[in-house]
């Protein structure tokens, strides 16, 4: 599998991303083409050293403001991707978002964001990205520096406010640097569209590309690095844990907490029978998830009886995988394919089974059992399994 992995050494910012984009080998001219919906703008790229590293550095030389209510309707009328599109959206809603959340305004205050710059930087990634032909994105935990910086309001803290916003289910990583490291605009490009990975393993590295930006930090190197290679992420991942025991609730309770952990993304929910102190018995309740971490410690605190969980990461070994729709003689179902080695396993979606078995009043294994064989003539008639 070919991914795309950021590796930010010391710093993450809009131009840090699309400089290093670039010199992955994303050509500058491709990138003014696909970029032209934005009025008046030139692109300048330069190679500079960051103590004795050589780097690509990018910088957008733009005539006249654009206001930020018209990002939105730019990126809609331009020829840019469907998908691509809908990923800039969300990227600028976000920083929107948190814009106003932060300064508790219905207004945008982008602070120090440039207006078009941002626009383009966030773009730029994503044609960048595209043009790379990744199937996969991950990154390493962002940085945030300590201390403060001074702003156009003021000194403010080292790890902007908005910033700490956007990467709340983000893995981040404390430096003793007194710098803003990691832009907003660079923590909501990464952090929409990357998995968090710290020790990712790559069975082939096949470029490399080194951006910086316009901070040049002492005893530090300012550097964004971004590797493209190939992977067998998909066997290989990472995911919290999160346990508590509980001898104090109602059992029937626990059917709504599960459906309320799923909707926030866990992965896994499971109850175990425990005996506790004084012999009572009570159940550890566990959590596997990989992102909205937050929302499933509120989810624990207010719907159960717990007073603390506990939290460990680990990695997972896992079967390549896929789901797909089948269409059968009683509608769609979702089939769930596995690889191991040039093998495939299958198996069909229960929700899918039992709401066919309820619908036409049949036996569910014999329902399975049909369309397993269904399934099987269709689709895998010349797949071994």
């Amino acid at each position: 599998m070919k991914i795309l992995y950021f590796d930010p050494i010391l710093g993450a910012s809009g131009d840090m991303i699309l400089a290093a984009l670039i010199d992955l080998g994303v050509p500058k001219d491709y990138l003014k083409k696909k970029l032209r919906f934005i009025p008046n703008f030139e692109l300048k790229v330069s190679r500079i050293q960051r103590h004795g590293v050589s780097a690509q550095h990018m910088k957008f030389q733009i005539k006249g403001k654009i206001k930020e209510n018209r990002f939105i309707p730019l990126i809609n009328k331009s020829a840019l991707s469907p998908s691509i599109k809908a990923t800039a959206i969300t990227i600028v809603n976000r920083i929107f978002e948190v814009e106003k959340k932060v300064h508790r305004a219905d207004h945008l205050h982008l602070h120090e964001l440039a207006d078009a710059d941002t626009l383009l930087d966030i773009t730029g990634a994503l044609v960048a990205i595209d043009y790379l032909k990744v199937e996969k994105i991950y990154s390493k935990p962002l940085k945030a520096g300590k201390g403060f910086i001074k702003t156009v309001e003021g000194n403010m803290p080292a790890f902007n406010f908005a910033t700490a916003e956007l990467l709340k289910d983000f893995p981040v990583e404390f430096l003793p640097i007194p710098a803003e490291l990691t832009t907003p605009t660079g923590a909501a490009i990464i952090s929409t569209i990357a998995e968090p990975a710290d020790n990712l393993i790559l069975s082939k590295i096949i470029s490399v590309g080194m951006g910086t930006g316009t901070l040049d930090i002492k005893d530090y190197p300012n550097l964004l690095r971004i590797f493209v290679g190939e992977s067998d992420v998909k066997l290989h991942d990472e995911c919290t844990i999160i346990k508590t025991n509980i001898d104090d609730m109602n059992p029937q309770d626990y059917d709504l907490i599960f459906e309320k952990l799923y909707e926030a993304g866990a992965l896994e929910v499971f109850l175990t029978p425990i005996i506790m102190k004084h012999s009572r018995p009570g159940v550890l309740l566990t959590v596997l998830c990989q992102k909205n971490k937050n929302k499933i410690f509120d989810i624990l605190f207010k719907e159960t009886t717990t007073l603390g969980i506990r939290i460990e990461n680990t990695k997972r070994l896992k079967l390549r995988r896929k789901i797909i729709k089948v269409k059968t003689p009683y509608g769609n179902i979702r089939v769930k394919i596995a690889e191991i080695g040039n093998k495939t396993r299958f198996s069909l979606e229960y929700q899918d089974l039992k709401k066919i078995a309820q619908k036409n009043n049949l036996s569910l294994k014999e329902l399975r059992d049909e369309l397993t064989k269904f399934v099987e003539q269709k689709i895998f008639r010349q797949t071994p399994s």
